[in-house]
């Protein structure tokens, strides 16, 4: 009998078979767990990154609410107030009624626009480019504002969408007014049947991009597009202005 024909050395190779085998499958059982656990603790950390990213919207939200409502109060105390103390001073000095009169038409301006700002007339009845335009025409005495409509849509948007599509205009326009040092505005609103895009440019002093830290306004303004399921990009240039643009999708 040949010797590879022994009984002894075919259950010795067959117990080496078995080993390499049961080798080979612990091997790719620890390599398959390795990648699964690497992949789970990814995954993981990406969620833990998206909800603490999403709580930090979700605070700076409530602090722009409060930093709204305490932009309304002031709006109130040294606009209005201040004027109705104005009309009352010269009332008692007995002032022209012409110039009584222009004083509350100031006061009935800056009430409107007081009421405006915080819900705009006719919103669910009010196309969504005349209510941005509302937003930038106050302000075309202090900015040459120049706005291009390109609406392609047959059907009206939802005022839910309207009303944070608003807020996202408005954002832009304070953060131009506050920071860019700006003496024109482009704002360009584009709407087809399956897409929006707002873009709002000024000629200001612009920033570098990298540079700039996420402050109260700007995670507002992302919060809002958060919700309307949108993206946004800032180009912007130190001493060339400054472009943000808003794109979505309708769903």
């Amino acid at each position: 009998m040949e010797k590879w024909q022994d009984p002894k050395v075919i259950a010795l190779w067959i117990s080496i078979t078995i080993a390499l085998i049961a080798t080979i499958v612990f091997l790719v059982v620890r390599i398959l767990y390795a990648g699964y656990k690497g992949m789970t603790e990814a995954n993981l950390r990406e969620r833990e990154l998206k909800l603490e990213h999403h709580k930090k919207l979700m605070e700076a939200g409530l602090q722009a609410q409060e930093k709204e409502r305490a932009r309304i109060a002031a709006d109130l105390h040294d606009s209005l107030i201040g004027k109705v103390a104005v009309i009352k001073m010269k009332n008692q000095l007995n002032a022209s009624d012409s110039e009584i009169n222009l004083l509350l038409e100031e006061v009935m301006n800056e009430a409107r626009r007081i009421s405006h700002d915080l819900t705009p007339p006719l919103l669910e009845f009010t196309g969504i480019s005349e209510l941005i335009d509302g937003v930038f025409l106050p302000w075309s005495k202090r900015y040459s504002i120049n706005f291009i409509n390109d609406n392609r849509r047959d059907d009206d948007l939802q005022p839910g969408f309207k009303i944070q599509i608003l807020r996202v205009a408005q954002e832009l326009l304070m953060n131009v007014i506050k920071h860019s040092k700006a003496d024109a505005i482009d704002v360009q609103l584009r709407l087809t049947q399956t897409s929006f895009a707002l873009m709002v440019s000024d000629n200001g002093r612009g920033f570098g991009v990298n540079e700039q830290k996420m402050g109260i306004g700007l995670r507002n303004l992302e919060l809002r597009i958060e919700y309307l399921k949108a993206t946004y990009k800032i180009k912007s240039v130190k001493g060339k202005g400054t472009i943000v643009i808003v794109f979505g999708i309708f769903k």
